[in-house]
C-alpha cells in the first residue's frame, strides 16, 4: 500500500505544479496594456525600437514586461509599484534628454497602480550632468 501512495502523491504535486505554471503563463498573456510608441526608447538598460508594445506582469508587481507586437523586442524591467486612486486611463511616462527617451512610470488602470521605474546608467550619467528631462506622454489604447 506504502508503494502506491507514493506515485499517487507524486502525480498530484506534478499536477498541481503544472497548474501553478499553466497560471503564470496566462497572466503573462494577459496585457494590462497596448500602447504605440513613436519613437525608440530604453527601459532600464534595454534600448526598444518604436513600435506597438504590450505590457503585462510577469506574476510579480515588482515586474513589469514590456513586448513589441512582433515579439522581437522586449525587456524585463523592475520597477516600485504603489496604489492610485487616479481613474486616469493607462499612460507611459518618458523622460526625454534631446532625442533619448528613457521609460520613467507606468500608470496602469486595470490593476490602479503607479509603476516608477529605476534609472538606468545612461540616464543617470545625464541626470550628473545637470540636464532637465522633458516629460512625454504616452496614453495606451483601449
Amino acid at each position: 500500500m506504502k508503494f502506491r501512495t507514493v506515485p499517487v502523491a507524486i502525480l498530484v504535486v506534478l499536477v498541481l505544479s503544472l497548474s501553478a505554471l499553466l497560471q503564470a503563463q496566462m497572466a503573462i498573456k494577459e496585457p494590462l496594456a497596448r500602447v504605440e510608441i513613436p519613437f525608440a526608447f530604453s527601459a532600464g538598460d534595454v534600448r526598444l525600437p518604436a513600435g506597438l508594445y504590450h505590457i503585462s506582469h510577469p506574476g510579480d508587481p515588482y515586474f513589469v514586461l514590456i513586448e513589441k507586437d512582433d515579439g522581437h523586442a522586449r525587456a524585463l524591467i523592475y520597477v516600485h509599484p504603489s496604489a492610485t486612486n487616479s481613474t486616469e486611463s493607462t499612460k507611459l511616462v518618458f523622460n526625454k534628454y534631446g532625442r533619448l527617451y528613457f521609460l520613467s512610470q507606468l500608470w496602469t488602470e486595470p490593476d490602479q497602480q503607479v509603476h516608477q521605474c529605476f534609472a538606468s546608467r545612461m540616464e543617470k550619467e545625464l541626470m550628473a550632468q545637470a540636464q532637465k528631462p522633458e516629460q512625454v506622454v504616452i496614453v495606451a489604447k483601449r
